[in-house]
């Protein structure tokens, strides 16, 4: 009996592993795509709160940072020809200080940026 010790115990962890990989592992593409539908969003709500935008980059693809953390972003946000480091998302929208400039003030084509290099402008 204390022979298959060690054999149960490898088993049971080799099961607990591959499960845990099926959970946390998710699809890669439709995860890819979720990511850049989350971008655009967020870059949208965003523009519906921050005037004078010039661009705005996303630097990494998003997701979620922990249990319970919704999905957010870091970017880099160009307002006036200065860069700001911002986190952006669909619950949550951090930054260095701001401009304040009413997102309703003569309204320009933004361009943005994401995180796999493709780009459109938003008008």
């Amino acid at each position: 009996m204390a022979r298959r010790a060690p054999l149960v115990v490898g088993i049971m962890l080799a099961v607990v592993l591959s499960l845990t990989a099926c959970v946390f592992g998710g699809d890669s593409v439709s995860e890819h795509k979720a990511n850049l539908a989350n971008q655009r969003e967020s870059a949208l709500l965003f523009l519906e709160m921050q005037g004078g935008v010039e661009q705005i980059r996303f630097t990494r693809e998003g997701g979620k940072p922990g249990l319970g953390a919704s999905w957010s972003v870091n970017a880099v946000v160009t307002i006036g020809g200065q860069e700001y480091r911002a986190i952006l998302g669909l619950d949550l929208i951090s930054s260095e200080p701001l401009p304040n400039i009413d997102p309703q003030a003569a309204p320009a084509p933004v361009t943005v940026v994401y995180s796999d290099g493709s780009s459109e402008v938003l008008e």
